[in-house]
Order: C-alpha cells, then sequence, then structure tokens
C-alpha cells in the first residue's frame, strides 16, 4: 500500500517563475481570477505560490480537485482565515463549521432541502419573480444587482418566514451591510479588529445584534406554538426539537447561515443570467419559443418545469462560466499531497472551479455560452462542473437553487426583455462571491408580443 506520508515529502507542486518580495499577495488582492488564471496558464492543474508569508496551493483540475474535497478531504479543512473572518456573522452554521458538529447539523438540515421537499416552493418563488419584474418594468434604469439582491431578499423571506422577512427593509438593508463588512474583512490586507469601535465596526456589532433578535424572535415563535407556518424555520425548529442536542443559538445560528447564504449566492448567479441572456440574444430567442409554448404567458408549476429543460440548461451554463461561488478555500491539517506532489501542513489551497469550468481541455471554446453543454444527451467530463462544490461540504441548498434559476430564467423571458448597459465593460470580479466589477444598470420592457394567460397563479 502507498504511504501517503512518503508521497508528500518528494516533490513540490510547480511554481511560476515570476518573483515578487511578497509573492502572489498583491495580485490576489487586485484580481484574484486572472491570478488563478495565470498560474494555471503556466503550470497546469496544480501550482504552488506564496501569499506574503503564507504558503500556498492553487488546484483547477477535476482530479487533483476532487482529491481535495473528496478523495482525501480528512486531509483537508476550511482555511482558518476564512473561519475566522466569517465567524462574526455566521458563528457555529453549517456554512463555516466543521467535523462532527457539522455532520451532524448537515444531516438535519438536508432534508429541508432534497427536491421533492422544494418543489412544493414553485408558487412562492413565482409569485415574488412576478412581483418584481413587474417593478423592473416600471422603474426606467435600475442597479441590476441591487435589483436581483432584493428579489433573492424577498424569495428566502419568503420561504424562511413568509411575510414576516419578506419585503422588510430594515432586515435588508441589515443583512447586507453585514456582509459588505465581511468582504470587506476578507479582502483588504488591514482591517480594524472588531474591538476597536470604528464606525464601521459599531454598524456591524449592531446590525448583526438586530439580525440575531430578529431571526431568534421568528424562531421562538415556531418552537412555542405560537406560530404554526409551513416554512423552513418551522422546519428547521421542528428538526432541532426533534434532535434535543440542538440548543436556540444553534438554530439562530443555523436560520442565518441558511438565510443569508442563500440570498447570497442566488442573487449572483440571477444576475449573471440576466446578464448572459442580454449578452446572447439567440440563447435568450431559444429559451423564450420553448417558455411561450410551455407557459402561454402564465406562470410556471411545478408540472411545468420538466418541459422547461433550455431554461435549466441555460442557466446551469451560467453556473458554468459565473459561478457564484469560484473557489473555495481549504488548508491541509497534515503534510499530505495533491496529484503526487508534497503539501505541507499548513499550506492554503485554492480550489477553483472558475478556472476548471473555463479550461480547453474540458469545455471546447469555453468563452461560448452554450447551454447545450447541458442537454440530456450530452455528457460532462468526470468532475469537471462542480458549482456546489463536492464532498461533505457540498452546497444544502443546491436543489433550491437550480428550481429558482429555473424559474427565474422563465419568467424573466417570458415577460420581457432585459438590457445592459454597456455590456462589454462589465467584467466578473471574486469578493467573497463572483460579483460584477463596479454598479452596472439595466433595464427590463415589458413584451408586446407577450401570450396572455392565467397570471392570477400568481397573486
Amino acid at each position: 500500500m502507498l504511504d501517503r506520508g512518503s508521497v508528500a515529502g518528494t516533490i513540490s507542486p510547480p511554481r511560476s517563475r515570476r518573483f515578487a518580495p511578497l509573492g502572489e499577495a498583491v495580485p490576489m488582492m487586485r484580481d484574484p481570477l486572472a491570478v488563478m488564471q495565470r498560474l494555471t496558464g503556466e503550470c497546469g492543474p496544480i501550482s504552488e505560490f506564496r501569499l506574503g508569508p503564507t504558503r500556498a496551493v492553487l488546484v483547477a483540475g477535476p482530479d487533483e480537485i476532487h482529491e481535495v474535497l473528496v478523495g482525501n478531504s480528512d486531509d483537508f479543512g476550511r482555511a482558518r482565515a476564512m473561519v475566522l473572518g466569517l465567524w462574526p456573522a455566521l458563528r457555529n452554521g453549517l456554512v463555516i463549521s466543521e467535523g462532527e458538529l457539522h455532520h451532524r447539523q448537515r444531516s438535519l438540515i438536508g432534508p429541508l432541502f432534497t427536491p421533492r421537499q422544494t418543489a412544493g416552493y414553485v408558487d412562492a418563488i413565482a409569485a415574488q419573480v412576478r412581483a418584481h419584474l413587474d417593478r423592473w418594468a416600471l422603474a426606467g434604469r435600475f442597479d441590476a444587482l441591487e435589483a436581483m439582491q432584493r428579489l433573492t431578499h424577498d424569495i428566502m423571506g419568503n420561504l424562511f418566514a413568509g411575510e414576516s422577512l419578506a419585503d422588510d427593509e430594515e432586515t435588508l438593508a441589515a443583512i447586507t451591510r453585514v456582509f459588505d463588512w465581511e468582504i470587506r474583512l476578507l479582502t483588504r490586507p488591514i482591517v480594524a479588529p472588531l474591538n476597536i469601535p470604528t464606525r464601521r465596526n459599531r454598524v456591524f456589532l449592531r446590525d448583526i445584534a438586530y439580525l440575531r433578535g430578529r431571526v431568534g424572535e421568528l424562531v421562538q415563535a415556531r418552537r412555542s406554538g405560537a406560530e404554526t407556518t409551513d416554512d423552513l424555520l418551522q422546519g428547521l425548529a421542528k428538526a432541532a426539537d426533534d434532535d434535543g442536542e440542538m440548543d436556540f443559538e444553534q438554530v439562530v445560528d443555523e436560520a442565518i447561515n441558511l438565510w443569508a447564504s442563500g440570498i447570497e449566492t442566488s442573487s449572483d448567479a440571477q444576475f449573471w443570467t440576466a446578464f448572459a441572456l442580454a449578452r446572447n440574444p439567440e440563447v435568450a430567442a431559444r429559451a423564450r419559443a420553448e417558455v411561450d409554448l410551455v407557459l402561454g404567458g402564465r406562470p410556471p408549476t411545478v408540472e411545468d418545469l420538466p418541459k422547461l429543460q433550455y431554461c435549466l440548461q441555460v442557466f446551469k451554463e451560467t453556473l458554468r462560466l459565473y459561478s457564484p461561488a469560484p473557489a473555495f478555500l481549504r488548508q491541509a491539517v497534515r503534510d499530505t499531497s495533491i496529484g503526487g506532489y508534497r503539501v505541507r501542513r499548513g499550506t492554503v489551497v485554492f480550489v477553483a472551479p472558475y478556472v476548471m469550468h473555463r479550461s480547453p481541455d474540458l469545455f471546447p471554446r469555453p468563452l461560448e455560452f452554450d447551454p447545450d453543454r447541458f442537454a440530456p444527451d450530452r455528457k460532462l467530463p468526470r468532475f469537471a462542473y462542480l458549482p456546489w462544490g463536492a464532498g461533505r461540504h457540498v452546497c444544502v441548498g443546491s436543489s433550491l437553487a437550480l428550481l429558482e434559476g429555473q424559474i427565474f430564467t422563465a419568467m424573466l423571458l417570458s415577460s420581457g426583455t432585459l438590457t445592459i448597459d454597456d455590456s462589454d465593460a462589465v467584467r466578473p470580479h471574486l469578493q467573497t462571491n463572483l460579483r460584477p466589477k463596479g454598479r452596472v444598470q439595466a433595464v427590463y420592457e415589458a413584451r408586446d408580443d407577450a401570450p396572455v394567460g392565467d397570471s392570477t397563479a400568481c397573486v
């Protein structure tokens, strides 16, 4: 049997010949996507580099990524810097927890997000999308990402707590500021610690206290029986009560993790879907023809979704080119190896689906937006498509995200046409998620030729 320890003591991964005193630290702060693509182009699917004093490895090949996330996942934990950065907001929730706690929590939360369970959310999602599309059509020019954030806030608020969170402007503002603070902490070289009372820190502490109190009230109402609803918070509270080991603070942690991550990742995915359709009118026309044939102007139902196959392909192709989570951070917890190369304990590992998804070896014409890559009769290379991650930390809400994305794509095209101002200038930028660099303005024009169906299903 091969001794992994002996393999780990042999050859280091390839390194770029480019020299800088701080390694890739400064370029990574400026444009991490460009750095990851350059390193992969120079060194192949695994490369070693430095971030100041920190040793790091980038993996961007399917076999190497599978090794880190699945095959030898016990050798790699969550990166300490990421956990410390996200802990003030997410605490012990599923997004950053590890080990036995993560396993137990995932086993309790996972059943809330099975495809069978999420199918019951179709009408609620469609109702929110319909309402926001109507607002966009009347708004004139608007900030596209902000509009998507408001939409997903209302969708997730409705699914989590009915009308208690949907259309709650104060809560939306607070959660937006909290994650702006987190992004700043994770992407700036120097940030004042939370115990220093800067203005930003005071606002963050006030906002996170408000959010925990707001969510805590909703959780308590469901656990006490004061509110009996069929929402995700009710399911989470019931899972906690049935388990008997999840205390009140842990329930609040998990609720904030699921709710916030659902808003952040879904809004980014929907922005890039709208952007891709605006940039590819022939794809939009084909998807719209499918939507008109299947829906005839009415909102989608769960029975319609299998017939909206091309809309689903559009969303999946968006996730290939513009995955909201373009890189995952792990850290070696012991001396180990990746792809036969030595990786020392403490090495930070950048797992880069964004780079892998744009590899011409895996996806011919990788920068072309081609939803037919995901046609039912097409087969993708093994482990080459990982928008949700893989292994024990794979996104627990992936089925809900796919459902939401398919509905959004269909209804966006059914009702109108979204155009992006100066779309040639829009560039993806990695913060914690994949966002456009700078503000992006859009206009949504209602269709004159839209089929007239029964719209009451969304009212």
